[in-house]
């Protein structure tokens, strides 16, 4: 009798071990939520010029030193509230809570909806900000909002998926096109929560001029997926990034290095 209870304990536990070894990921904004995101992002920029000395003491006269290093710390906390589902839709506000970027001031509000998993965003409310400058941010934030989605799949313990995703880097007058390819490697679940290894590799693909260009940059990071909220809890990621463009007149070499620090709360409202 004792060697039949302890099988099926066994049995219990192995069952729930293998039940915990894969996940079904699916990302994505729920009806009736409140999600506070808090975001830390360091950068740091240094920009050398290679060109003639004429060229040099020109930049020197404007006031641009060689190489320019500038840091940047930005500061960003928001709350977005989604209500209830109506047919395939559902209505999503977002506040600025905190914010140390002068063009998005604390008060800021977004008005939108997600139909189909794609969020639209119909107006703003600032008491700042121009209805020019509105019209402008609009859509980038929109885009921005859908520029990243992601599969809907059963992932393994061990398992990778890849995303590529694109980017676009101005610099003088140059528009740079890039790519991110990045892969998520699930690499343990948790007590309801999904532990992902993000890598990343950033290649050119074109610019709006023909330069010669020379880019690589990689990323690594780490990201807790909410299994149950289907939803990002935790993004962190390092990144650094070196580019070389000859231009007609002098060249600039570019290297970047910034961190992401980004966590969400997540808690279901009853309505």
């Amino acid at each position: 009798m004792k060697k039949t209870i302890l099988l099926i304990l066994l049995t219990i536990s192995i069952t729930s071990c293998k039940s915990q070894e894969e996940i079904d990921f699916k990302v994505g904004y729920l009806p009736n939520y409140n999600y506070t995101l808090t975001q830390k992002q360091i950068s740091e920029n240094n920009v050398k010029y290679i060109a003639s000395d004429e060229i040099l003491q020109n930049l020197k006269n404007n006031g641009i030193e060689n190489p320019t290093i500038t840091k940047d710390t930005s500061l960003l906390k928001s709350v977005s509230k989604t209500g209830k589902l109506k047919g395939n839709e559902f209505p999503i506000n977002i506040e600025l809570l905190e914010s140390n970027n002068p063009s998005l001031t604390s008060g800021t509000k977004f008005f939108g909806k997600s139909v189909d998993g794609k969020t639209k965003i119909d107006s703003i409310y600032s008491s700042t900000m121009t209805e020019e400058k509105k019209r402008t941010l609009l859509p980038a934030l929109e885009s921005m909002m859908n520029q990243i989605k992601y599969p809907n799949k059963k992932i393994k313990v061990g398992e990778s998926f890849e995303q590529k995703n694109p980017m676009s880097m101005p610099i003088s007058d140059v528009t740079i096109e890039m790519e991110i390819n990045s892969i998520y490697t699930l690499r343990k679940v948790e007590n309801g929560v999904g532990y992902f290894d993000l890598d990343q590799v950033y290649t050119i693909k074109s610019a709006t001029k023909d330069y010669e260009m020379k880019l690589d940059g990689t990323g690594k990071g780490q990201i807790n997926y909410d299994i149950e909220k289907q939803f990002f809890t935790k993004f962190y990621l390092e990144m650094e990034m070196n580019l070389k463009t000859e231009l007609e007149a002098f060249s600039i070499e570019l290297q970047t290095k910034s961190i992401t620090d980004q966590t969400t709360e997540i808690i279901k409202v009853s309505k």
